[in-house]
C-alpha cells in the first residue's frame, strides 16, 4: 500500500499536466480518463479496499469514482487544490456513503428479523373488524408456512416481500450473488405455495 501511494505520488503529473487532462476530459477525450485512470486506479482502489472490505465493492466504487470525474470533470477547481487530493476525497466520501449505506441496510434487516416489518401490515391491514380478523388469520397461516421452508429462502423473502426490499439490495444484505437472491426467491415461494394450498382453508 505504502509503495503504491509513494510510486503514485512520485509519478503524480505537474499541475499544467493536470490542468490539460481535465480540460480534456471536460471535452469528452476518452484517451485522457484513461490516463488518469492508469495514474491513480491503484491507489484509490486501495484506498476503498481499506473501508468497505470487500473486493468487488471496491472496484465498483472504483468504477464510480472515474464516472464521476468524467460526468463532472467540469467542477473541478485547479484554484483549490490538486487533482490528486480531489480524486481522494471522492473515493473516500463513495466509500463511506457505501458503508453507510450497508449499515443501514442492516439494521433494517435485523428489525425485520425481530418481527416489526412482519407485523406491521397485520396491524394495519384493514378497515373493519372482519377484515382484521381475517388478515389475522391469513397472516398465521403465511408463518406458519415460512417454518417450513429453509432458512437461506425465509432471509431473501422476508427481506423481498416483507421487508420492501429490491433483490439488489437483499444481495448487499445477505452478502450473496444476485443469481442467488432470484433462485433462492423461486424455491421458497415455490414451497410457500405449495405449503398455503395444502392448509388454508
Amino acid at each position: 500500500m505504502l509503495l503504491t501511494m509513494f510510486r503514485t505520488l512520485v509519478d503524480r503529473p505537474s499541475p499544467s499536466e493536470e490542468r490539460d487532462l481535465m480540460r480534456r476530459i471536460t471535452e469528452q477525450d476518452e484517451a485522457a480518463l484513461a490516463t488518469l485512470y492508469d495514474r491513480y486506479s491503484s491507489l484509490l482502489f486501495s484506498l476503498s479496499l481499506r473501508i468497505v472490505k470487500e473486493r468487488q465493492e471496491a472496484e465498483d466504487l472504483l468504477q464510480d469514482v472515474f464516472l464521476q470525474v468524467w460526468e463532472k470533470a467540469a467542477s473541478f477547481d485547479h484554484n483549490r487544490g490538486h487533482l490528486y487530493g480531489w480524486l481522494v476525497t471522492l473515493a473516500r466520501n463513495r466509500s463511506i456513503d457505501r458503508i453507510r449505506h450497508r449499515q443501514s441496510l442492516q439494521r433494517r434487516h435485523q428489525k425485520l428479523e425481530e418481527g416489526a416489518i412482519l407485523d406491521a401490515p397485520i396491524q394495519q391491514a384493514s378497515n373493519s373488524p372482519l377484515e382484521t380478523v381475517v388478515a389475522l388469520e391469513r397472516a398465521s397461516y403465511v408463518r406458519e408456512a415460512m417454518q417450513t421452508i429453509p432458512q437461506e429462502q425465509k432471509d431473501v423473502i422476508m427481506l423481498a416481500y416483507f421487508g420492501g426490499y429490491s433483490q439488489s439490495e437483499v444481495a448487499t444484505i445477505l452478502q450473496i450473488p444476485l443469481g442467488t437472491v432470484k433462485t433462492r426467491t423461486r424455491q421458497g415461494m415455490r414451497k410457500l405455495e405449495q405449503t398455503l394450498k395444502e392448509t388454508m382453508p
